[in-house]
């Protein structure tokens, strides 16, 4: 169900909230730098969001912005996602 809120003849939506936060999500979107052969660093504006470590041979170990591990996958696309 939308819920409709009309004031001077503007109609919002409960939609229309989601866009926005949508819009907002994507101003905050991780950008990757690769720092050196198998490191790679998160930001999502000018914050750290984390780092991914490759494990040679063994996958990928994925640090969060506090600096806590928070797992080992087995692609980098796998890790990647556990920090976006």
């Amino acid at each position: 169900m939308t819920s409709v809120i009309e004031k001077r003849g503007v109609v919002r939506t409960d939609s229309a909230r989601t866009i926005q936060r949508q819009e907002a999500q994507r101003s905050a979107e991780i950008a990757w730098t690769e720092m050196g052969h198998g490191v790679w660093v998160a930001k999502r504006g000018s914050d750290f969001a984390g780092l991914i470590e490759e494990l040679w041979g063994a996958g990928y170990r994925v640090t969060d912005r506090t600096g806590a591990i928070v797992g080992e996958f087995a692609t980098l696309q796998s890790a990647r996602r556990r920090i976006e």
